[in-house]
């Protein structure tokens, strides 16, 4: 199986919509300014990962971050976002004040927190959604071509790449990014599995 009913894939939006609003409500509350975050669109990609993301963000190369879930199924996620566009967000974390010097020092660790609130909130969201528990790694910092960036990590046979566009809204200012989970064929049809158990109980 490589393709999701409309009832699947609206589960699977939904799950990502309220993880990602959890997010957004503990980012609000870490700045103390409106952030809204939402996730409108889903797309299953089964082959050259690297160029379908480069396609979206319109470049080869992509600030990320990443972390491995294990348990049930497993998944490499990953927070994507243009590089360059990454600066307007760490300064809202981090204030007006930073200089620009701070700000670069700053900015790995202020999106890895970003990449790990985010990530971990859709993760919560599956877990407590489709009544499975999941163990995650420490959030990993990438900055480099989007190709060397999906294979940094340790890779087995991840062949299903979940592609998820996020609305990044804050006051002034709003960014595209992406939420991308590389999957085995395994996993995929697990996740499959608990997505029908999940709609057979509503």
């Amino acid at each position: 199986m490589n393709k999701l009913t409309d009832l699947q894939r609206d589960a699977l939006l939904e799950i990502f919509n309220i993880g990602v609003g959890n997010a957004a409500n503990s980012m609000s509350k870490l700045i103390d300014e409106e952030i809204s975050l939402s996730v409108p669109k889903l797309q299953i990609v089964l082959q050259d990962h690297a160029a379908v993301i480069s396609a979206f963000v319109q470049s080869q190369r992509i600030c990320a971050v990443s972390q491995n879930f294990t348990g049930p199924l497993n998944a490499r996620a990953f927070l994507v976002f243009p590089e360059g566009r990454t600066h307007d967000i760490v300064r809202r974390m981090l204030g007006e004040m930073v200089s620009a010097d701070e700000l670069n020092t700053m900015e790995e660790e202020a999106l890895s927190e970003i990449g790990n609130i985010i990530l971990n909130a859709c993760i919560s969201s599956m877990s407590e959604l489709l009544q499975s528990e999941f163990k995650s790694s420490l959030p990993h910092y990438h900055l480099g071509k989007t190709s060397d960036v999906l294979s940094s990590n340790d890779t087995d046979d991840n062949q299903f790449m979940l592609l998820l566009h996020i609305d990044f809204s804050m006051p002034k200012e709003k960014i595209d990014g992406y939420l991308v989970f590389l999957l085995s064929l395994q996993s995929f049809n697990e996740l499959i599995r608990k997505i029908d158990l999940f709609l057979a109980q509503i």
